[in-house]
């Protein structure tokens, strides 16, 4: 019997053999006009997306249509993302790979499913930021010369470094640079039933080689929406938006990929 990681690997091969034949193969989430296959570059995709609304377990399917994550039958009226499905959206446009939300959820582990010891979907961001770069040439990006192989690690080993450690921030920025995007999945540990720690928040950051890094994820408040990680007062209001509390510091992983846009 093959392990549960062989086959999680094969049927992610074969999602990006057939969804990532043709950028041109990516349709129009409907509602929002001009298609990021048309622009020039990543912050354009960026652009594109930034002001839809927040709603909950909302995501953009292969035929374009905004539904959710949970209910893949449901069409939404009008167009609303959540974290996950705003990453999965913009992701098609960076790696020309037209995914099927199916495959974007797969418990890459076999560790987060009903019955997991640590509490469902507890790893969630975790998988959904390695799902969408499987295939490419990527690293785990972390500060002050550490490293790590993603194919050895899991949602409780690799989680990146401390949201609040500004000295991290500073090295890791260092190392974005434009013709790659960043994809980032936050995490906390919490104590509700038998969950442990909770990957619950992921988003994109992109460099533009203009001296600007742009953090671009949807939020509640403000929907999908975009800031200069290079501008000190940003990057503590993010810090300030995940503090750490007496169960441990909030981390975040981010994976650096090659945009093919």
């Amino acid at each position: 019997m093959i392990s549960r990681k062989i086959y999680v690997a094969f049927i992610l091969l074969l999602s990006v053999i057939f969804a990532g034949c043709a950028k041109t193969s990516i349709p129009d989430p409907h509602g929002l006009g001009s298609a990021p296959q048309k622009l020039r570059g990543p912050v354009d995709v960026l652009n594109y997306f930034e002001g839809i609304p927040y709603r909950v377990d909302a995501a953009v399917n292969h035929n374009g249509d905004f539904t959710l994550f949970a209910h893949p039958e449901t069409i939404l009226e009008k167009p609303g993302l959540n974290c996950s499905g705003f990453t999965v959206a913009a992701s098609r446009y960076f790696f020309g790979r037209n995914f099927y939300l199916s495959d974007t959820k797969l418990d890459r582990l076999g560790d987060s499913g009903p019955d997991s010891p640590y509490g469902q979907d507890w790893d969630f961001g975790y998988d959904l930021i390695l799902n969408l770069t499987e295939g490419l040439q990527r690293r785990a990006v972390l500060p002050f010369g550490e490293t790590a192989v993603i194919g050895e690690s899991n949602g409780m080993s690799l989680r990146g470094f401390a949201l609040s450690d500004r000295a991290a921030w500073a090295d890791v920025l260092k190392q974005m640079i434009p013709g790659r995007v960043y994809l980032f999945s936050m995490s906390k540990p919490i104590k509700f039933k038998n969950y442990q720690l909770l990957h619950y928040h992921v988003g994109v950051i992109v460099p533009d080689g203009k001296g600007h890094v742009w953090l671009c994820h949807a939020t509640t408040k403000s929907g999908v929406n975009k800031v200069d990680l290079l501008s000190p007062e940003n990057l503590e209001a993010i810090i300030k938006a995940n503090p750490d509390t007496d169960l441990g510091p909030r981390k975040i992983l981010i994976v650096e990929a090659p945009l093919k846009l």
